[in-house]
């Protein structure tokens, strides 16, 4: 599977992997990566998604290899830096559990696991509230994610307003999604952070998974809700310098653990 990639930086320098959300494409990143000067950035639209649209339908795992093969190919045996935001962080989850051996450090954000044990049935029906929902509210989630009105065309046609049947496919892969098998089995420090005004379901979500991996770490973005990372990408890019040198974190992230 080739994934449309959008990339920056030098070659030489460590490299992170970005993954979008659902209903976006890489281009949502683009105000992280414009202050991430340091590394060398590789932002894929995932399938079902931006310009890997035709790439679908979305599923986790095949996800998860399709960013694995980015990964050998543009990065050879290197161990790049992972960061993913929501269905990326899904996707994040999956790659550490299934090829541990190339990521090194990961930020994941707004990870939901154990969702729904009935998506299957009630996938199609939230795949219409959800098609009908992000029809009427596009312009307003622009605004809430800092897209200039001059772009809101251009966001418009990243989210792709998919049909209810494609939308509640993806519903369901989301929704369903369970901590992979072969997790514990990854070493790869990783952060995983909340906001601290998300659903409670997200945050206990982020405490499994910190607890199931090795180095894995809860953490909290004081004051923020689940879109924080595109909303603030200054106080984001800071985390994610802080999380991947090794080095400090600014003060509005709170960690749940000592462990580094």
């Amino acid at each position: 599977m080739n994934l449309f990639v959008r990339e920056s930086g030098s070659v030489g320098a460590p490299t992170i992997v970005f993954l979008h959300g659902g209903e976006h494409s890489g281009r949502s990143w683009q105000p992280v990566v414009e202050r991430m000067q340091r590394y060398r950035c590789l932002v894929p639209d995932l399938p079902q998604h931006g310009k890997s649209f035709q790439q679908g339908p979305f599923e986790m795992g095949a996800a998860a290899t399709a960013v694995a093969e980015l990964i050998r190919t543009r990065v050879g045996t290197g161990r790049v830096h992972v960061v993913g935001h929501s269905l990326g962080a899904q996707v994040g989850v999956q790659l550490l559990a299934t090829t541990p051996e190339l990521v090194d450090r990961a930020v994941l954000c707004g990870t939901i696991v154990d969702a729904m044990p009935v998506v299957r049935l009630t996938a199609p029906l939230l795949g219409v509230v959800a098609w009908i929902q992000r029809s009427v509210t596009i312009r307003r989630k622009a605004r809430l994610v800092g897209v200039p009105s001059a772009k809101v065309d251009v966001y418009r046609e990243d989210v792709r307003l998919m049909p209810p049947a494609q939308m509640a496919h993806l519903v369901e892969a989301s929704a369903g999604f369970t901590i992979p098998e072969g997790l514990d089995k990854s070493d790869s420090a990783t952060l995983f952070l909340t906001g601290s005004s998300e659903m409670r379901l997200i945050r206990r979500s982020a405490a499994a998974l910190a607890q199931r991996m090795r180095n894995g770490v809860g953490g909290v973005a004081i004051g923020m809700d689940h879109d924080w990372p595109l909303r603030y990408p200054e106080l984001f890019s800071r985390t994610l310098d802080g999380w991947l040198s090794g080095t400090v974190l600014p003060p509005e992230i709170a960690l749940n653990s000592s462990r580094r």
